[in-house]
């Protein structure tokens, strides 16, 4: 079996020779850790994409840019002293960053987002018309090279690459006007917020035109980060207002282009959220965060095989050590793996407090049981 037909048969709840063995990004503090612990100076934190040095396999990808406004917005700082700096991004939006701690551009905490590009119409005709431009901008230089690449290799193909962020409606509305004026503006303006969808879904159709022409992509992974551990940032009856008729609409043109899974990228607690996000065409969901509520184990008892899921390893307790690694091995992995409709891998970034060998020994007991058998 190719690793193409294994990464979706696994999550189509098809039949599969093992599972992939894959694993999700690191934190640039858990690299500067490990390296200090054994690993290679060259370390790459994206072992998502496949890691030698740990035997990890993964995806490629063609990679547009489906996010930044173009023209970006002018880039200034603002404020800076020895711990903060206050600055204005591409995006438009005024951040306040903690600098110390800051390792390889991961931060200690979220930045404060002190104000965003869109508050009124006005300011949304500022926007629109960053996303109205040609398209062939937002392609790479190399993109025929990176076609032919594609094309020979046999890994599970992907249209934006989920490390450098990807397209979703959710999280693109949140870029442009901030999580709570949002929030507000979903009932103060709704006319507004329709517009902005529509526009976003005439730029991301224009944009993925040529390149689903080109080369069959096997995923897209929808990235979202719409819920926190109470639950998601806007309810069903909102999603299904605003968000579901483009839902629809995106991924019925991803099929129709030949892409098999369907995934979504989201922190926090969605499940109010699922049976909409199912009707909308999505086959599953990562990372399953467990810390937020999202027990894989207790989703399959109450959905069965109504999604597939790529997470679901509490990153909590790998850091505590292997009793607890065995735990998520034995009592999470196991029995998941035997219903189908999983990839096992940590539920989010792997943070510093996770050492090298309790990630290897987490490894190498998922190695037992992914290749057992195969």
């Amino acid at each position: 079996m190719t690793n193409k037909e294994r990464y979706v048969n696994a999550l189509l709840f098809k039949p599969v020779d093992r599972v992939p063995f894959m694993e999700i990004a690191l934190w640039g503090q858990t690299i500067e850790r490990w390296i200090t612990e054994g690993a290679p100076q060259d370390l790459d934190g994206g072992l998502i994409k496949g890691n030698d040095y740990f035997g990890l396999e993964g995806y490629d990808a063609v990679d547009l840019d489906a996010i930044s406004p173009r023209p970006q917005y002018e880039e200034r700082t603002i404020s800076e002293d020895e711990e903060h700096v206050t600055f204005t991004d591409g995006m438009g939006r005024t951040r306040m960053a903690l600098k110390s701690g800051t390792v390889r551009g991961t931060r200690m905490s979220m930045d404060t987002y002190l104000s965003f590009a869109v508050k009124d119409r006005a300011s949304f005709n500022e926007m629109r018309r960053r996303y109205e431009g040609p398209v062939e901008e937002r392609y790479p230089a190399d993109y025929d090279e990176q076609v032919r690449r594609v094309r020979s290799v046999d890994k599970p193909l992907t249209l934006l690459d989920p490390l450098s962020g990807t397209f979703g409606y959710y999280s693109m509305l949140r870029n442009w006007f901030g999580t709570e004026p949002l929030s507000y503006m979903f009932y103060d303006d709704p006319g507004l917020i329709h517009d902005c969808l529509d526009v976003l879904t005439e730029f991301i159709l224009r944009l993925m035109a040529r390149a689903a022409r080109d080369v069959k992509f096997d995923f897209y992974y929808v990235h979202e980060d719409m819920a926190g551990k109470g639950g998601p940032l806007m309810g069903p009856n909102l999603f299904r207002e605003f968000l579901l008729p483009h839902y629809k609409r995106f991924l019925g043109f991803l099929r129709s282009s030949g892409v098999r899974v369907i995934l979504v990228d989201t922190d926090g607690d969605f499940e109010a959220l699922i049976p909409l996000f199912l009707e909308a065409g999505v086959d599953g969901f990562g990372p399953m965060e467990v810390a937020a509520g999202m027990d894989p184990v207790g989703m399959r008892k109450k959905h069965g095989k109504r999604y597939s899921m790529a997470g679901g390893v509490d990153k909590r307790s790998i850091a505590r050590g292997k009793t607890t690694i065995d735990h998520e091995i034995d009592d999470v992995i196991v029995p998941l793996l035997a219903d189908g409709g999983l990839i096992p891998m940590i539920d989010h970034s792997v943070p510093p407090d996770v050492s090298l060998d309790n990630f290897r020994y987490y490894l190498e007991r998922k190695r037992e049981v992914v290749f057992r058998g195969a």
